[in-house]
């Protein structure tokens, strides 16, 4: 897989995906004006609530489809059938729960409205089944522009609905779920074309009951790893919204947290385009090869995660013409550094995956998770609701010490890393760039600017000295 194909997939995964959101930039200072912190409050807790389930109605069997491409590599469709029928019964199922979970939370007076936007905030829930075999399929094949091109239309369809919806009809909270409901209903149906029709996947009622039994084995210890991602990324919503915290305060952090959440795109983009290589250089036992290309992830993290937090002052000032949204800007120069540790899991968790050692994956993510809803329900009630900001990026960057104590991350890490000892300068690392970054992001533009230019000089440097060129 030469540069130029990863620099091209990566683009595609990661830039191509993401031009809607580019233009949505271009749309808030238009949009904002007609939307209030309690609209992304309702909006914040209906995805927080509909992530819930979507994490956990795979019941953990997305495991078999990564395993069964490498290994049955001429018969991997009959596997994924299985998997996308069994799917396709669960999401009903949670569809189901989740509307009954926004009916019984919800801060609206039993009414057509409150159905409506149970059923609206559930239809999400229903659609996902495609989304989560293609999100694995397209990366294997090598081909993104299926996957990429799909989820583009969607994208651009909920960005000019919204837009409608809130610049010309302001339906407010409506405008921001309504679009994303039409635009997985889309997604879906293409996802038929591509996957059920082009490559014969499609749904395959399996009576086998000690094989389905067997796969659910493997599966389900996934579903607390699921939960756990979860816990990180939504739990303070639903905390939130269970303690009774004042919507106009949950939609502050729900923006924050958006807008934080841009920094991990990069990352996102250049793992999902690597990961054949991750696989094949585990795969294949070359560590040395392994503990570069997380060498080289990482450190795209941490560069773009400083650089987001550095011009976060300026990006809110352009963007929200809204002053009562501008108070999340503190949240989103702090929680665009929460996930820059999102490498790390990645490069720990694929020896799992290729082991089907699943049980393992508890203490990686459903502990940091777990840790997050603990100081979520202490800190909130105490200190309010800007207690969750620092649980949160305390709970992700726990990942990093979770070889200090579980025996097999601690054999399996420092086979390829080497020594335990670079997580704890991988810690302070971090740990300085967020303190570093903080203090820049308050000092005048014209020495932001040289310090970027500085900061994409160094890593330049690195990235030809390491030879990383050659990872790819």
């Amino acid at each position: 897989m030469s540069s130029v194909k990863i620099i091209k997939d990566s683009l595609f995964y990661g830039l191509v995906p993401k031009l809607t959101i580019f233009i949505s930039v271009f749309t808030l200072p238009l949009i904002t004006p007609f939307l209030t912190t309690f609209d992304y409050g309702i909006s914040g807790v209906l995805a927080s609530y509909s992530s819930f389930m979507i994490a956990v109605l795979p019941l953990g069997l997305h495991v078999h489809l990564a395993n069964s491409f490498f290994e049955l590599p001429r018969h991997y469709n009959l596997v994924w059938g299985r998997v996308l029928y069994l799917m396709l019964l669960s999401s009903i199922l949670f569809g189901f729960l989740n509307f009954l979970i926004l009916s019984l939370t919800l801060p609206i007076h039993f009414s057509l409205k409150l159905l409506l936007l149970s059923v609206v905030g559930s239809i999400p829930v229903l659609c996902t089944t495609n989304s989560v075999l293609a999100n694995h399929l397209f990366p294997l094949l090598q081909k993104p522009q299926p996957l990429v091109l799909t989820n583009l239309l969607g994208s651009v369809v909920s960005l000019v609905l919204s837009f409608v919806l809130i610049y010309f009809f302001r339906l407010g909270y409506w405008g921001l779920i309504v679009p994303n409901v039409l635009s997985g209903l889309i997604v879906f149906f293409l996802f038929v074309k591509f996957i059920w029709i082009d490559y014969n996947i499609k749904p395959i009622v399996d009576h086998n009951i000690k094989r389905i039994v067997w796969m659910l084995k493997i599966g389900l210890p996934l579903v607390p790893h699921a939960l756990g991602f979860v816990f990180l990324t939504s739990s303070a919503r639903i905390v939130m919204s269970q303690l009774h915290v004042s919507y106009d305060e949950i939609g502050l952090f729900s923006h924050g947290c958006t807008m934080g959440d841009y920094a991990v795109m990069v990352t996102t983009a250049l793992i999902t385009a690597i990961s054949p290589n991750i696989q094949r250089a585990y795969r294949s036992h070359d560590y040395t090869r392994y503990r570069k290309l997380y060498y080289l992830c990482q450190s795209v993290a941490f560069v773009t995660s400083i650089l987001v937090c550095i011009w976060i002052p300026e990006i809110y000032g352009f963007l929200i013409k809204n002053v009562e949204l501008r108070q999340s800007s503190s949240i989103a120069s702090i929680m665009c550094f929460s996930n820059v540790v999102f490498a790390f899991y990645v490069f720990q968790s694929t020896p799992v995956f290729i082991e089907k050692d699943t049980f393992q994956l508890l203490w990686l993510v459903f502990v940091p998770g777990l840790l997050n809803l603990i100081l979520c329900f202490v800190g909130i009630p105490i200190f309010g609701y800007r207690a969750a900001i620092y649980s949160t990026i305390i709970s992700y960057w726990s990942q990093l010490f979770i070889p200090f104590i579980v025996s097999y991350y601690h054999k399996n890490v420092k086979m390829w890393l080497g020594n335990l000892k670079k997580l704890v300068v991988v810690f302070l690392v971090l740990l300085s760039g967020l303190i570093g970054a903080q203090f820049v992001s308050g000092i005048p533009q014209l020495y932001k600017l040289l310090i970027t230019l500085l900061i994409a000089i160094i890593f330049c440097l690195v990235y030809k000295k390491k030879k990383m060129f050659e990872l790819v």
